[in-house]
């Protein structure tokens, strides 16, 4: 059991991390005008208005501090995407490559044939390829970056490592 608890704390902390690393690409790239707008921005910007609307203190929360709730909830969503890597049998774990990739690319679907139509994101139902193509880069990014810290948190690496 302490074991479960040590990958799922690892997990989270990795997840966190690549969803920073991706918030840096997506600042870039909606920077560079290659994305119009991020997916958790959007989610804020399309979900968010009816819940706020019933509740004022909070629309104003959420008006002052904007971008920072959409990074945080960014981040917490990537920590959760890291908890399930670690779950994944180390078999799965350890082709760092392809189980980054892998894992990136079921990100990718996860959020477009889930989240955009269980939230009715229409922004999403009609995006430019670019923008389609930066937003996978970056969940590509995600998922190497889950399986190469992985990688190091194996058994067998840690005991390479203390030698």
């Amino acid at each position: 059991m302490n074991e479960v608890r040590t990958r799922l704390a690892r997990g989270l902390v990795r997840g966190t991390v690549a969803a920073m690393a991706m918030t840096g690409v997506r600042q870039v790239t909606t920077g560079l005008g290659l994305v119009e707008q991020t997916p958790p921005d959007a989610i804020i910007k399309q979900r968010a208005p009816g819940l706020l609307v019933r509740m004022p203190r909070l629309a104003f929360l959420v008006a002052k501090r904007q971008t920072a709730l959409v990074e945080l909830a960014h981040w917490f969503y990537g920590a959760g995407g890291g908890a399930a890597f670690t779950m994944l049998p180390d078999s799965v774990r350890r082709r760092s490559v392809s189980a980054g990739i892998g894992y990136g690319l079921l990100t990718t679907l996860v959020f477009e044939l889930g989240i955009v139509p269980i939230l009715g994101l229409d922004k999403f139902k009609k995006i430019r390829p670019i923008e389609q193509l930066m937003f996978t880069a970056d969940h590509l990014l995600y998922g190497l970056i889950m399986a190469e810290g992985e990688k190091r948190a194996l058994p067998e690496q840690r005991r390479r490592w203390l030698r």
